[in-house]
């Protein structure tokens, strides 16, 4: 038992007492850092759902622009289309923010040049002379594929983010619950050992002053 419990404590009644609070306040916490990991799991959770869809609303997305690619370079020729691509020199910049998630705090991506906003031809770099619409679709087209990335990576960062917090949650949460309370708990019962048997060796050694008391009376009254 000594090995089980908490070294240096001292079997006494206010040592008890000081005990019970701290496992008071170890069993909030955990009841605390319970509820924290619950709501962490339920997010994480929908962050993955929403993940797997927008994996395949992505996945259909590439597709798309990919069949648009195609007919542009059909149209327009693919050395010509080659070249236009080439003049893309504008590369829109990327804003990596923060919000809290459950107290978390995890990164938020996004363009500076929203896509929904358009983007128009002069900022491709290409001019309207010598090129189709479809040259202009499938830029477009590209341009959502990389908003929905952003989107993606986005929400893949704070997925990891809270995955770090859930297991460092979970770790604090199994050593309060299988650490810390249970020791406060054995040197609380090694306490009470203690001061039982202290009762019980009092009561002993009264029993026995008493009859050693009655014994000497006997004999004093014997004498007299």
């Amino acid at each position: 038992m000594q090995r089980a419990v908490i070294a240096g404590v001292r079997p006494t009644r206010l040592e008890f007492l000081r005990l019970s609070r701290r496992e008071l306040i170890a069993q909030k916490g955990r009841d605390i850092l319970q509820e924290k990991l619950d709501a962490l799991v339920i997010e994480h959770t929908r962050l993955t759902t929403e993940m797997e869809q927008r994996a395949g609303f992505i996945q259909k997305e590439m597709e798309e622009a990919y069949e648009a690619l195609k007919l542009a370079g059909i149209i327009t020729g693919w050395v010509r289309l080659s070249d236009l691509a080439s003049s893309c020199v504008h590369i829109p910049e990327l804003e990596v923010t923060s919000s809290q998630v459950m107290g978390v705090r995890v990164p938020v991506i996004t363009m500076s040049e929203g896509i929904e906003q358009g983007v128009y031809r002069k900022e491709r770099g290409y001019s309207i002379f010598g090129t189709s619409g479809q040259v202009d679709e499938t830029a477009l087209r590209y341009e959502k594929v990389l908003h929905s990335l952003l989107s993606y990576a986005s929400l893949e960062g704070r997925a990891d983010r809270i995955t770090l917090e859930m297991n460092r949650t979970r770790r604090r949460v199994n050593a309060l619950e299988h650490l810390v309370i249970p020791r406060l708990q054995r040197t609380m019962k090694y306490i009470e050992f203690r001061l039982e048997e202290r009762e019980r060796e009092d009561l002993f050694r009264r029993k026995r002053m008493k009859q050693i008391m009655e014994r000497k009376e006997v004999e004093e009254k014997g004498i007299a």
